[in-house]
């Protein structure tokens, strides 16, 4: 399984099951037709104990629960499964019609059908692979089971490039319901490791560098993901908005500044993002996982303004542990650094630069281009690496890489953006590194 059809799955989840009428059933049956457990599972996404999960597939393996003799018989009972799911089983399945004729077969009233197949790709026989999907083959599919299509959205991430399907009986309502799912990483309360394992440094609070860069750009637009109790989201001038799934804001915030209380990639995938105008701004400090932020980066380069600057939090731990994906200690930052290397090479004409700041470090992004679809061809791939351990380098630990924000060439920088100086943001970005003497990142 693919990075992009795991966070499709919780899309689906997210926009269909949370708040629907699923959610107040006691049990709830879960189908994974094609579900053997490949490169992971979509039983993640329904980890509570209400649902009651089967992986059915041909043969048996890791994670499946029932072994079909007939590809396209189900040894179900009509109206039996509260959601049937599918994902990258369609295109190896020949006569996918009849497959998908059981899958409605079996499903309850009120419920729902996942269904995700890749629209492009590389040939992979498993053991065979016939075919591709668009948009209208799942309409066409619809009306030939006689159910109704809820949702249908092409992802554009490469190399598959999903197409995600959502499917119900007649006469079910096909509005999607906004999602404030919490976001999946580890609880607040974890013990604290020791005191070199939760060190912080920094030469200036990382509050103080976004105050004067609000300062200086005056922003016409600020957007925000991952916003906390608000420190940073308060200190916005102008329209403002911040994105999190559980905000619990503790302080006042400007008359022009809204809250959206639910994922970034929920937010995004909205058919309507309530943005003001393009973000002149971008604070990025959401979940601590490198592709969460580079999806985050991903979306905001397409709305963004022209001349836009982006600000990524965490990409300087202080130790080891702190870098770890699995959290260990109450100061951490995941593996966010990997952005660093990741832009360097896949995205070489950003101009990029990080701050020394308290507590982890940020780093400044501009000449973004929305055009650009490096990020978004080789998605998958990327995230595959980015899941990969790796220990953050010397570098970015003992902090060599980072500019100094008491430094000249910071507040020359400051200087330069208020008076849209030196090439904008961009120019003035290469013109901070330069003076400063770093000569790139590692």
């Amino acid at each position: 399984m693919h990075a992009s059809s795991l966070e499709n799955m919780y899309l689906c989840y997210d926009r269909f099951v949370v708040g629907s009428d699923l959610e107040k059933k006691e049990q709830v049956s879960v189908l994974d037709v094609g579900g053997s457990d490949y490169n992971g599972s979509y039983r993640d996404v329904f980890s509570h104990p209400r649902f009651l999960y089967t992986a059915a597939d041909l043969n048996k393996g890791e994670g499946v629960h029932l072994v079909l003799d007939d590809p396209y018989k189900l040894p179900l009972d009509d109206k039996s499964i509260d959601i049937v799911i599918s994902g990258q089983m369609l295109e190896h399945c020949e006569f996918f019609w009849l497959s998908f004729q059981e899958m409605v077969r079996v499903l309850r009233p009120g419920g729902f059908i996942f269904l995700i197949a890749p629209s492009a790709g590389p040939e992979h026989r498993y053991p065979v692979d016939c075919y591709r999907f668009y948009p209208d083959a799942f309409r066409g599919l619809a009306r030939y089971a006689n159910c109704q299509v809820l949702d249908i959205w092409l992802d554009e991430r490469g190399p598959w490039r999903d197409l995600v399907g959502v499917f119900a009986r007649h006469g079910q309502p096909s509005h999607a319901r906004p999602a404030s799912r919490p976001a999946r990483i580890a609880p607040i309360d974890i013990a604290a490791g020791t005191p070199e394992q939760e060190r912080v440094q920094g030469q200036q609070p990382y509050l103080d560098v976004l105050a004067a860069l609000h300062g200086a750009l005056r922003p016409a637009s600020y957007l925000e993901i991952g916003v906390r109790h608000g420190a940073s989201l308060s200190l916005a001038q102008g329209p403002a908005i911040g994105v999190d799934p559980a905000p619990a804001i503790d302080r006042p915030l400007g008359p022009a500044t809204s809250v959206a209380a639910q994922t970034s990639d929920a937010f995004f995938a909205a058919p309507a993002v309530p943005l003001v105008c393009p973000p002149e701004l971008i604070f990025i400090d959401g979940l601590h996982h490198a592709e969460a932020a580079l999806r985050d980066f991903m979306n905001v380069e397409r709305r963004a303004a022209p001349g836009a600057l982006v600000v990524i939090d965490d990409v300087l731990p202080n130790h080891p542990v702190q870098a770890e994906r699995d959290r260990r200690s109450r100061v951490w930052t995941g593996d966010v650094w990997k952005l660093l290397p990741l832009l360097r090479q896949r995205r070489p004409y950003l101009s990029l630069a990080v701050l020394d700041t308290a507590p982890a470090g940020l780093l400044l992004i501009g000449g973004l281009d929305a055009g650009n679809r490096e990020l978004w061809d080789h998605y998958n791939p990327i995230v595959r690496h980015l899941r990969e351990p790796a220990a953050p380098p010397a570098e970015i630990l003992n902090r060599s890489c980072a500019i100094s924000p008491l430094s000249s060439a910071w507040a020359e920088f400051l200087r330069n953006i208020r008076d849209r100086s030196a090439g904008g943001v961009a120019g003035s970005l290469k013109q901070l590194v330069r003076a400063a003497g770093q000569g790139g990142l590692p």
